[in-house]
């Protein structure tokens, strides 16, 4: 009877070790999945921010397209105004020594 108590004791204690075992992998499954969580939620936060810089940024590229269109436009009015201001003076110059 003894041997069998003893048994039985030692087999409680097993128990015992795998329960204590079991529940703490659980609290580290818990703790994992937490950290997971926390995880994501700063992905889906910096892929906010990174889709509103994104945002900005092509907003940004179409100002400078617009400014350097209108900057093209006024160089090549620019380089008409130049061209008929030289065909004056040249006409100026042919006209004063004939």
């Amino acid at each position: 009877c003894r041997r069998s108590w003893r048994e039985y004791e030692a087999r409680l204690r097993e128990l015992e070790s795998e329960r204590q075992a079991v529940e703490e992998d659980r609290q580290q499954v818990d703790r994992y999945k937490q950290l997971l969580l926390k995880q994501r939620d700063i992905m889906i936060a910096l892929t906010a921010r990174l889709n509103e810089r994104d945002e900005q940024i092509m907003a940004l590229q179409e100002e400078l397209e617009g400014v350097e269109r209108v900057a093209r436009h006024a160089e090549d009015q620019l380089d008409g105004r130049t061209a008929e201001l030289y065909a004056l003076r040249k006409a100026a110059m042919e006209a004063s020594t004939s």
